[in-house]
This record gives structure tokens, sequence and C-alpha cells, in this order.
């Protein structure tokens, strides 16, 4: 992944895919954020959303098999 529209379709499966979709576009994300060789302003982009999106699903009730 190394551009701006592979950025948002990750960001967008955060905010929006059900559990298991979420999970896997989590680990994608923390995989990127630690590979040097993507563009640092993409990956600093990607740590803002996910820290925001980190901070709604704190106050975010759990429900069922859900596991955050």
């Amino acid at each position: 992944m190394t551009n701006i529209k592979e950025l948002r379709q990750l960001m967008h499966k955060i905010e929006n895919g059900d559990v298991v979709s979420r999970a896997f576009a989590r680990q994608k994300a923390s995989d990127i954020l630690a590979t040097k060789s993507i563009d640092l302003s993409l990956r600093q982009t990607l740590a803002d959303h996910l820290n925001q999106q980190n901070l709604l699903l704190a106050l975010k009730t759990t429900v069922g098999d859900d596991s955050y």
C-alpha cells in the first residue's frame, strides 16, 4: 500500500466494516505504520485516523462475541 486511494479505503474499512473486517484493517494499518518504506505523511495520516478510531472504539459498548 503506497497511495492515498488505498489509504482511504483502509480507513473506510476501519470505520465501517463488520467486526472481522475492522480487525483485519487494523492489523494492516499496524503493519503499514511499521513499514518505513511507505511515505511518512501517509503513515502519519493513518496513525492520526487510527488513534481517533481507537478513542471512539473505547467509548463503544461491546455486545455478543465482540472482542473489543
